[in-house]
């Protein structure tokens, strides 16, 4: 660190590297580099690992098949159940190139979660993150628990992810310093980002909101009292239709609708007297607007008049900049399109993909909304993020507070916040509406928390960022005893929390016994009988911090501490990441004792299936075992049974005695008849999937009312549905309450940092049935 000492704020980064006498190579590369070079290898080391190990998801396996499905040339036409193209373009291109196995089914979303590490790379700037803040941002999101495993997934989201990040550079870069490679990237990320999934719709509004909002507030204050009217009328409205008795909102047809079904739901929809007030009330907004405009520009032209007087750097004089300057506009936008009309016409062989991604997309992901899939409750993000994302969700509210003193200084001293500090507020800004538009929507999924763990992140690196340019400056003006004791508090610090974590995992390790609960009678983990009754043991660490605090304030002064207290905090927090990470990731990808993971398919899968390969060979000498399956066991089997020619789907019940030597069926169809029709065999039976176990646990925290389904409204005590606001803030307060009782304290501690559950896992079976008279032979190939 040694150059670093030589730059000052955010300079802090090396030299430039010196370059040999051709000028091409650098005989030396500086720290800062060599940083990014180690990060860059250890994504692509934890990205690529053991990448084929996890069976497939059920909705992997729905992936995989249909692009499977597409390169073997079946063709492929957009589903809107599926969410977007681009994932069934890169896995069939991969297949066509290496070949179809689970591992390269990976390979293109692994990929693009080492460009997600490596992105903040183009935020360096010191009017976007510092170099220091870009570092930060890299190595957090390489430690990342969440997007770490939704980048060995093949879902969607990381691509998501991927256009999001690309889109936000874009607009924070165009905004600093408005150059056309800005403009191009935006209007590239924003196609291609359509063309992942309807999160991107969300994106697209948290994004377009924001950038009008802060217009607005630079150009014409005025449009945001419009726009605070237009809402206010429309609550209003809304509410007195509500109270007249008028119904809700015609229901979406998204499964598979006809073009009848859809004329009769938009007739309905425009005829609804919320939607009448809704569009009268938005040409009024726009009216209104309109005239306020043309009052600003005062006689002149609509661009210069409203914006010609922008301060370099605001969004405003970038929005100029955009209208006047319209290469990169141009260039960008026909770049977009381009991306998405290829993706959702299926290579122009399929031209009603462009209706099915844009209409048919925006319907079904409402619609989807309805039916609440997976009926998660309210808090479900809330409790999520923080049992992952230990940095993010820390400095969260930390970032809120440290903006919200910056904005008050500025308001009062008459002056700008600077572009620092207008990135951090749209990360804040981003990160609040994600977590708000998420959790009030009906379908809430695990995989979705990676569009709120990459903003916290950001945010926090952005802090970072800021606490270690002041410790550098510090740095150089301290004496080496001073710099001694700052190393010395880190280090404290650091040793403080692994002490408090050893001690916590050293007395919540007591005895198992048998304790009555709401779900039968169980063996559960208790705490270790002395520490129970010297429970004041596990809050020695935290007093030695706060004294330790006190005396490094003492020393090296209070920002300094500051400072130094999150640099050493993030240590320990990211090693506490990485911890389970590595659980969730590497030792236990598929049996889901992670909250994280939901619903996982099990080993068993794959393991059935090369006992079956092998069987084949054996009977057949290639893939020729002719398999019967059933719709229970349809997927991830579909993918599984891809390279079996005799393999054969027959519903849910067998409608004449099975010919094939094997036979695959769920749990749900097993009846007398079938057992009788498969007297001739024998069958094993194993987990086909299995899931956390919600009840047990995270929906305890609180009632949910907002949940159609009754049942699903109340895990935490006997009292039945309704609920009142007031009756789920006392839920909320009766659980936070109960983390003051040691009990709670060693369990919640136990299902974090060990994954210990107070249930079992749920699962659902299925049974392979084998005739008689080989089973021998599969014996003697599995033993």
């Amino acid at each position: 660190m040694h150059r670093a000492r030589q730059m000052t704020g955010a300079q802090v980064a090396a030299r430039p590297p010196r370059r040999g006498a051709a000028g091409i190579l650098p005989t030396t590369i500086s720290l800062e580099t060599a940083l990014y070079v180690l990060i860059f290898l250890a994504a692509v080391l934890t990205r690529f690992w053991d990448l084929g190990s996890r069976a497939l998801h059920h909705d992997e396996s729905l992936h995989t098949y249909y692009s499977w499905i597409y390169a073997e040339g079946f063709g492929y036409q957009h589903n809107p159940l599926m969410h977007g193209p681009f994932l069934f373009h890169a896995n069939a291109l991969l297949y066509l190139l290496f070949g179809a196995s689970d591992y390269v089914s990976r390979v293109m979303p692994a990929v693009a979660g080492v460009i997600v590490v490596m992105l903040p790379w183009l935020l360096r700037g010191p009017r976007l993150l510092g170099r220091w803040g870009a570092l930060f941002a890299s190595a957090l999101l390489l430690v990342s628990p969440s997007i770490l495993f939704y980048s060995r997934f093949i879902r969607h989201d990381i691509y998501c992810l991927l256009g999001t990040f690309a889109l936000a550079i874009a607009i924070v870069r165009y905004v600093e310093r408005p150059e056309p490679r800005w403009a191009i990237l935006g209007g590239l990320a924003i196609g291609f980002l359509f063309t992942t999934k309807e999160v991107s719709f969300i994106v697209l509004f948290i994004f377009v909101t924001f950038l009008a909002i802060a217009v607005a507030l630079r150009a014409a204050p005025g449009l945001l009292l419009v726009a605070a009217g237009a809402l206010v009328a429309f609550g209003a409205a809304a509410m007195t239709f509500k109270a007249l008795g008028v119904g809700p909102l015609p229901g979406i047809p998204w499964d598979q609708p006809t073009s009848e079904q859809i004329w009769r739901f938009t007739v309905a929809l425009f005829r609804h007297p919320v939607v009448v007030a809704a569009i009268g009330i938005a040409l009024l907004a726009f009216v209104a607007a309109v005239w306020l405009l043309d009052r600003r520009r005062a006689g002149a032209g609509w661009i210069e008049g409203i914006l010609g007087d922008a301060a370099e750097g605001s969004t405003a004089a970038a929005l100029r900049a955009l209208l006047t300057e319209r290469h990169g506009l141009l260039i960008g936008a026909g770049l977009g399109t381009l991306v998405f009309v290829v993706l959702y016409t299926s290579v122009f062989s399929n031209m009603m993909g462009l209706a099915s991604g844009t209409f048919g997309a925006l319907g079904y992901w409402l619609g989807q909304q309805g039916v609440q899939r997976g009926e998660q409750p309210w808090f479900y993000y809330l409790l999520l993020v923080p049992q992952y994302e230990f940095v993010a969700a820390l400095f969260f509210p930390v970032g809120i507070v440290c903006l919200g003193r910056r904005w008050l200084r500025a308001r009062r001293g008459g002056s700008p916040l600077g572009h620092r500090h207008y990135v951090q507020g749209f990360l804040i800004y981003w990160a609040m509406l994600m977590l708000g538009v998420l959790s009030w929507a009906g379908e809430k999924m695990p995989w979705l928390t990676v569009h709120i763990a990459l903003p916290l992140t950001l945010l926090a690196a952005a802090l970072l960022g800021e606490a270690a340019e002041w410790l550098a400056q510090a740095w150089r003006e301290w004496t080496p005893a001073r710099r001694r004791e700052a190393l010395a508090a880190g280090a404290g610090v650091v040793g403080l929390a692994v002490a408090w974590f050893l001690v916590m995992a050293w007395a919540s390790a007591g005895p198992y016994v048998e304790q009555e609960t709401t779900f039968g009678t169980r063996l559960q983990r208790t705490l270790r009988p002395w520490a129970a009754d010297h429970w004041w043991i596990v809050y020695i660490p935290w007093l030695l911090l706060a004294l330790l605090l006190i005396a490094a304030a003492v020393r090296l002064g209070v920002r300094q501490m500051l400072a130094t207290l999150a640099l050493a905090g993030t240590v320990a927090l990211a090693l506490g990441q990485v911890h389970v990470g590595w659980h969730m990731t590497y030792r236990a990808g598929d049996v889901p004792t992670d909250m994280l993971i939901y619903v996982q398919t099990s080993p068993y899968v794959p393991r059935v299936t090369r006992e079956l390969e092998a069987l084949s060979q054996e009977l057949t000498g290639g893939m020729n075992l002719e398999v019967w399956y059933d719709s229970g066991t349809q997927w991830p089997f579909n993918w599984y049974l891809r390279n079996f020619p005799n393999r054969r789907y027959f519903g849910t019940q067998l409608t004449e005695t099975p010919t094939g030597p094997v036979v695959l069926v769920s749990q749900d169809n097993v009846t007398p008849q079938l057992e009788r029709q498969l007297e001739d065999y024998v069958f094993q039976q194993y987990p086909m999937r299995w899931w956390f176990p919600e009840e047990q646990t995270y929906r305890r925290f609180a009632y949910a009312p907002e949940l159609k389904n009754e049942g699903r409204q109340n895990y935490q005590d006997d009292q039945e549905p309704p609920f009142t606001l007031l009756d789920v803030a006392g839920s909320v307060w009766r659980s936070v309450w109960s983390l003051h009782e040691p009990e709670q304290q060693g369990k919640i501690f136990r299902l974090v940092a060990f994954r210990e559950l107070p249930a079992p896992i749920g699962s659902y079976w299925f049974r392979v049935y084998v005739r008689a008279d080989l089973v021998p032979y599969l014996n003697g190939l599995r033993y």
